[in-house]
């Protein structure tokens, strides 16, 4: 078993996993499925964020696979390339035991970009 797959299976035993930031650690493992959810997925809110932030924190070198996850996952892609700026709003948003982060969640929301047809209904 590789190094990685040893601090992954560590990190999942944390129990602070959600799809997103499981997503994250199947991808860098070179995984075709998840190995937690029923999907790939990019976070959706300041606390699916949080999920993955806490993987990279402890697992640093999932960024070596943030090109992978971009290119899997393509509402990952504008989070990682907006990531250090979004962590900074986090970090600055998410504090206290009763946190809100509006601003994190609408950077979240224009990042990933790809939600913007669901939201809109369209007669042909």
């Amino acid at each position: 078993m590789s190094d990685l797959a040893m601090k992954i299976l560590q990190w999942q035993a944390s129990g602070d996993v959600g799809v997103s930031s499981a997503t994250m650690a199947s991808i860098a493992l070179g995984l075709d499925k998840p190995i937690y959810g029923s999907h790939f997925g990019a976070p959706h809110d300041p606390s699916d964020m949080l999920r993955c932030m806490k993987l990279v924190e402890a697992i640093p070198e999932i960024r070596n696979h943030f090109p992978a996850i971009s290119s899997r996952v393509p509402a990952f892609k504008g989070i990682i390339d907006g990531w250090d700026d979004l962590v900074f709003v986090m970090n600055r948003e998410c504090v206290g035991p009763r946190w809100s982060a509006p601003d994190a969640y609408k950077m979240i929301q224009q990042l990933r970009a790809d939600d913007e047809h669901r939201r809109v209904i369209k007669f042909a």
